[in-house]
């Protein structure tokens, strides 16, 4: 539908309730900020999250060709019209907003001269990000009604960013909760079985009445106790594996090892990312060595992390039968569910014939 088609002064709230409907999260976030920039032909509309002392994420934008924000960069606020959306419910510079920010390297590279923004409020009134409008137009010149619209879906927008928080908060507390019931189980439960064990090695040792009954029914005892550990084992690492207490590179190492496929671990950073993201790329190798094994007739599984000062790029690839389907089965879909939850994104490639590969964009520390 072309731009002209919408009345300037009555369309807007109209097209963002229509572009809108029926998307939640992230992909509300995308809609929106698609349906605002060609609303107002905008070369770029953004939402982004504060994330830091003076920093903000991207988590959806949508610009003309040549002009890139992509989702996941961070952001420094100073000395950019960012930075006062925060201090102003609405913020609006028509025109000549590179000579009044002359330190925002993003107008100058577009040369971009409009700018409008709305703070993104959580329920407290605390602003927690904001959507951007720039234009290299002049003057951007919004009506009142497109501001009262903007102002409309900001709300809606910021209770999705709050939302988002939330859900972070939980997948936290879970991890922990995930931790703590792993080293109770390794240091409790599973004790006790190595301990039953050593007990019933001095038993068949010690018995001297019918010691073929007797020694037949320890046996099996034993090898009961053997499973049982090794059970208790597999739960506790699926849980939280506590190899990750000591990072990536040993909870990856000890994942392979296990493994009757073979893993190659290509790279990894030197720095430790946040503990909910350290679980996360763990469960992506996880689910994605399962599927390998269960489904893809692979030979091998390739692992690749690697660091920048914004993003964490995560690559698994295994080399098998392709055709992965993420809609079909829970494991993909919860792995995208957590990724997004924690402002990233998760691509699935797997052609038929051509093996499967994951990408996850992180953020290190959400």
């Amino acid at each position: 539908m072309s731009i002209a088609a919408h009345p300037v002064e009555s369309s807007l709230l109209t097209r963002l309730a229509t572009g809108t409907a029926g998307a939640v999260g992230k992909e509300f976030l995308r809609c929106l900020v698609t349906e605002l920039a060609g609303a107002l032909d905008a070369d770029m509309a953004f939402v982004a999250e504060r994330c830091g002392d003076g920093e903000a994420c991207t988590l959806a934008s949508f610009g003309k060709p040549g002009v890139e924000l992509r989702e996941g960069q961070v952001f420094t606020l100073a000395g950019t019209p960012c930075e006062d959306a925060y201090t102003h419910d609405l913020l609006l510079v028509s025109r000549g907003a590179r000579l009044r920010y002359p330190e925002d390297a993003f107008l100058r590279r577009y040369a971009l001269d409009g700018y409008l923004a709305v703070a993104l409020r959580d329920g407290r009134g605390e602003a927690i990000g904001h959507i951007g409008v720039i234009s290299a137009r002049t003057p951007l010149d919004p009506a009142p009604s497109e501001l009262q619209a903007l102002r409309i879906f900001a709300a809606r927008a910021g209770a999705e960013l709050e939302r988002r928080r939330h859900e972070v908060a939980l997948l936290r507390a879970a991890d922990e909760e995930r931790r703590r019931i792993g080293r109770d189980l390794h240091d409790g439960a599973q004790q006790r079985l190595v301990v039953l064990g050593q007990a019933l090695d001095l038993a068949l040792r010690e018995l001297e009445a019918d010691p073929g009954r007797a020694v037949a029914r320890l046996s099996a005892a034993r090898e009961q106790a053997v499973i049982a550990g090794r059970e208790l084992r597999e739960l506790a690492q699926g849980l939280h594996p506590v190899g990750l207490e000591r990072g990536l590179r040993p909870a990856l190492s000890a994942l392979a090892v296990q493994s009757p496929l073979p893993v190659r671990i290509e790279a990894l950073p030197d720095e430790r990312p946040s503990a909910v993201i350290e679980a996360t790329v763990w469960f992506l190798v996880s689910e994605a060595l399962t599927n390998a094994i269960k489904h893809a007739a692979a030979t091998e599984l390739r692992v690749r992390v690697t660091a920048s000062d914004d993003e964490l790029l995560v690559a698994v690839a295994d080399n098998g039968a392709g055709g992965a389907c993420p809609s079909r089965g829970t494991g993909l879909q919860g792995l995208r569910a957590r990724v997004e939850a924690l402002g990233g994104t998760l691509a699935i490639h797997s052609p038929r014939g051509a093996g499967t590969a994951l990408t996850a964009r992180l953020r290190p520390r959400p």
